[in-house]
């Protein structure tokens, strides 16, 4: 009899699990590489963004400073870096590549780090949909020789 009961509970369970499927599916939203090392002299580095899934992805990208005091992360504000396209407008499965490009005219002294921050905007609300989530993609990005 407890064999039975627990066939109906884990078959109830995969029908529930089966029918929310459906409620949870999103677009993919990959970003690659994972960490970017800008060689001294060089200004300019890229980053791949690839949406997957039946619909739109809109996304956008911005740069901050990544300061890195005792061990602590901490992002400020910057122009020194900017990204190119900054808002994202991607069809189902395309792959856009971002240009990363120091803009700042001081030179680099020593080591200079940065974040690169991808975010996938959720779409317009569909009906019944009650949440809608950002994700976000944080990518390291140094220029010049590690400290």
């Amino acid at each position: 009899m407890s064999v039975f009961i627990s066939l109906k509970v884990g078959a109830a369970a995969l029908v529930a699990t089966l029918g929310l499927t459906g409620l949870a599916l999103a677009n993919d939203f990959t970003v690659s590489p994972t960490t970017i090392r800008v060689a001294p002299g060089n200004m300019v580095a890229t980053l791949t963004v690839k949406s997957g899934g039946p619909g739109a992805t809109l996304g956008q990208v911005r740069v901050m400073r990544w300061h890195r005091d005792s061990g602590a992360g901490r992002l400020e504000a910057t122009r020194d870096v900017v990204a190119s396209p900054p808002a994202l407008q991607m069809a189902p499965n395309q792959e856009l590549t971002i240009r990363l490009v120091r803009t700042a005219t001081r030179p680099v002294s020593g080591e200079e780090c940065y974040r690169v921050l991808v975010d996938q905007l959720p779409a317009a609300p569909q009906a019944g949909q009650t949440v809608g989530f950002t994700l976000r993609h944080s990518v390291p990005m140094c220029f010049g020789q590690p400290s």
